[in-house]
């Protein structure tokens, strides 16, 4: 299957480790350039230096997605150098696992800035890019968190990621017309990414849950990106993608 993805420019927040180096590798090797976006600038360099092999006209960019003023610098100095955004892969988010009743309302504010109003910011801003060329690609990371109010994950977050499933339903409706596809994937349990420091116990019980009997890996979720970022996936949008080894079934 031929993904197409030849010189398009791609932006991935939180593309300096986990599901965010995968994606960047994974779109880089599709030949798309790739600008990795995270706060942690050291990763992303680190990243970049991966994937030049494959994309050499690729870049890292420090951002903090969360803060508008921040948000807005990045995207006019990513069309000063590219002159335009493809594919938009939001993926920067955080996971406390903190329980309920223990939630600062501090902590709940973050997790809301990060995993949910940095989609928002940030679509927003490229969207104006996007109809001037009748295209574009939007892809949320959400979460079978965000489907079933999450096992092992703060309340927060889980309720951010429900709402990242919703922001992404309502931009699709409303992008469609205007030739920009927005869908999103919902990981289930990945062996990295926002797991990576998970317990083994808890790591048994999320085994224990899925049918496949193993957890996914970063690269499970890069394919599906690189999917519907293709014109493979030219008549899907709205979608949310379940990438979780029939951890829920919907």
């Amino acid at each position: 299957m031929k993904y197409d993805l030849n010189e398009k420019l791609a932006i991935v927040t939180g593309g300096g480790k986990g599901l965010g180096e995968a994606i960047s590798l994974a779109l880089a090797r599709e030949g798309a350039k790739v600008v990795v976006a995270d706060l942690d600038i050291n990763a992303a360099r680190r990243v970049v230096e991966k994937i030049k092999i494959y994309s050499p006209s690729s870049m890292a960019m420090k951002v903090d997605v969360s803060k508008k003023g921040e948000a807005k610098k990045f995207i006019k100095r990513v069309i000063q150098i590219y002159k335009g955004i493809d594919i938009l892969i939001n993926n920067a988010g955080i996971c406390p696992r903190t329980t309920f009743n223990q939630i600062k309302e501090k902590e709940w504010d973050q997790v809301f800035a990060i995993n949910l109003k940095s989609i928002f910011l940030l679509s927003q801003l490229i969207l104006p890019w996007m109809k001037k060329s009748c295209s574009g690609v939007v892809i949320n990371i959400a979460s079978a968190a965000g489907k079933t109010g999450g096992f092992g994950v703060g309340a927060h977050y889980a309720a951010s990621k429900a709402g990242v499933i919703s922001l992404t339903k309502s931009l699709a409706l409303e992008c469609a017309p205007l030739g920009i596809r927005v869908n999103a994937i919902a990981p289930g349990v990945i062996d990295g990414g926002v797991n990576i420091k998970v317990s083994p116990k808890l790591k048994k019980k999320y085994k224990c849950s899925i049918p496949l009997g193993f957890m996914g890996s970063p690269e499970d979720v890069a394919k599906a990106v690189v999917f519907l970022a293709s014109k493979n996936a030219s008549y899907i949008t709205g979608e949310i993608l379940d990438v979780n080894g029939g951890f829920v079934m919907d």
